[in-house]
């Protein structure tokens, strides 16, 4: 049977569609997919009506992982984002015949939803998955996989189920004493596909000298909460480089091993040139590494840490200083990583100086300069008595109310620059103003960049020519800037997913200032 396939990526041709909870019916999507049969137009779940309980989405995602299927089988594609295995990375246990490991980001971009939303019914998350698809008419697969698991010693129970007209869908969960998983298998005339994952509290990271399964599924980010100081380790020391392997270490801000880490490694075969990618996470040791294909390849790290209640993402900063650092895995090659609270950014250009260019979050302090409607609420259209004149010098100081997002203790951050002479002609008949606040500023606002991720109390002063210290007014509206001091805390970019960006992942806080 004649296979089409049109070459291009899966996530430019099948959008990745998503609905809120609780779900939706599944509903056919029209026009051909490529790399599907020409001669047999696939039909997916065109009702798929569940339980309110159950937590799917569209049918994006089975055209996305049967997409793969055939791809892989007509030979067009599967060389590191697909590719046939026999057993699972996940768990010991042998799979069913014709298994394809898929690990597209694309591919699985919508399952991986969908399994996160299983692994919470179960009040939990995912902590590492795989995800695999056979092609249709191989035997009832879903039984062969429940038999091997029983075997091993894990029970079977159905969280939930349908079965439809054009497929059957069952969400499962798992557990062998200690290790608990949850999966969902999803059945349609032309594939069978599986989804799976092992929970969060079960996790464990892999053992640093083990090698990883190439072309390993992504999966949810190691979330580590932030503690105390710890007490120091050992110095961390990358492996020794090996051939046909990806390695190293990684290290957190003090120099310590940091265990759980995501490393995402990306590259080109010399054999056919093609691109792949793999992930991993460090072991106990902060080490990694990763048996691939002779090739060149770089590296990508990240941490995930939970942080007063808030989730946070870091990309780490290559040791080598050039992200684009990359080691021939024939000889076998070292690329170590360390997470850094601030300091410029490794994929920021020299001399760069916008709030994503560091590793720190940033504050934007706008000042209510006159006419202060323009930048503040019309209440502080009036001139304040007393205001700071030219020649004072202005202090804005953070203090630290508690530990950094590591865990070490932070330092008063401090920022200081002379103050704009008032204008004693403006605003006409008054007794002068001005419309910034710095001397230096080109604009009434002025970025204070790199400040370690922490909570802080900030404060702005000025000393005054003839010695005396006043405070100055803050907000964060721009209608209520009466404050002299303000709790300062920073918020992660919605949805930031370190893997796809090489920066920023906080917001930036505005403050307002007023004399």
């Amino acid at each position: 049977m004649e296979k089409v396939c049109s070459g291009r990526k899966p996530g430019a041709t099948l959008p990745n569609t998503h609905r809120p909870f609780p779900p939706q019916r599944f509903h056919q999507r029209r026009g051909a997919a490529p790399c599907l049969a020409a001669a047999e137009p696939a039909r997916f779940f065109r009702p798929l009506s569940l339980s309110p309980r159950s937590l799917f989405r569209r049918n994006t995602m089975i055209r996305t992982l049967t997409f793969w299927l055939a791809c892989t089988v007509s030979g067009v594609w599967g060389v590191g984002l697909a590719q046939p295995t026999s057993q699972s990375w996940l768990v010991n246990v042998a799979l069913p015949a014709g298994a394809i490991l898929v690990t597209d980001a694309d591919a699985t971009k919508e399952f991986a939803g969908v399994l996160r939303g299983v692994a919470t019914s179960a009040g939990s998350s995912c902590q590492r998955s795989e995800y695999l698809v056979w092609q249709a008419g191989a035997g009832d697969l879903q039984r062969q996989f429940t038999r091997a698991l029983l075997a091993q010693g894990y029970s079977y129970s159905v969280v939930d189920e349908s079965d439809e007209e054009d497929g059957q869908a069952t969400a499962f969960r798992l557990e062998q004493g200690g290790p608990k998983l949850v999966g969902l298998w999803v059945k349609t005339k032309d594939a069978d596909i599986l989804g799976w994952c092992l929970l969060s509290s079960e996790a464990k990271a892999p053992a640093p000298a083990a090698p990883t399964t190439p072309a390993q599924a992504p999966r949810a980010p190691t979330t580590a909460t932030a503690a105390g100081p710890q007490a120091p380790a050992a110095t961390a020391k990358s492996p020794v480089p090996k051939p046909g392997y990806v390695s190293g270490v990684v290290l957190d801000p003090q120099g310590r091993p940091l265990p759980g880490a995501r490393v995402y490694l990306t590259g080109t075969t010399f054999t056919q040139g093609q691109k792949t990618s793999f992930e991993t996470q460090t072991g106990t040791d902060g080490t990694y590494a990763v048996r691939v294909p002779d090739g060149r390849y770089s590296a990508k790290v990240s941490q995930t840490v939970t942080y007063n209640g808030t989730t946070y993402s870091f990309i780490l900063y290559p040791l080598s200083g050039n992200p684009r650092t990359e080691v021939d895995s024939s000889e076998g090659g070292s690329l170590d990583f360390q997470w850094r609270l601030s300091g410029l950014s490794a994929y920021s250009a020299p001399g760069a100086s916008e709030p994503t260019d560091y590793y720190g979050a940033s504050i934007n302090l706008s000042y209510c300069g006159l006419p202060a409607r323009a930048y503040c609420g019309a209440d502080y259209t009036a001139l304040t008595p007393g205001a700071a004149p030219g020649g004072s010098q202005i202090t804005v100081t953070l203090t630290p109310t508690g530990p950094l997002v590591d865990g070490s203790a932070g330092k008063p951050v401090v920022f200081s620059f002379p103050a704009s002479p008032l204008r004693p002609d403006y605003p006409a008949g008054s007794s002068g103003g001005r419309l910034v606040l710095g001397q230096d500023w080109p604009y009434q606002a002025k970025n204070m960049n790199d400040i370690p991720l922490g909570t802080y109390t900030l404060t702005v002063t000025a000393r005054l020519p003839d010695g005396r210290t006043q405070p100055l007014k803050l907000g964060l509206k721009d209608n209520d800037v009466e404050h002299t001091q303000l709790p300062i805390a920073f918020t992660p970019w919605d949805n930031f997913n370190p893997a796809s960006y090489s920066g920023g992942g906080l917001k930036q806080l505005k403050v307002y200032v007023r004399d």
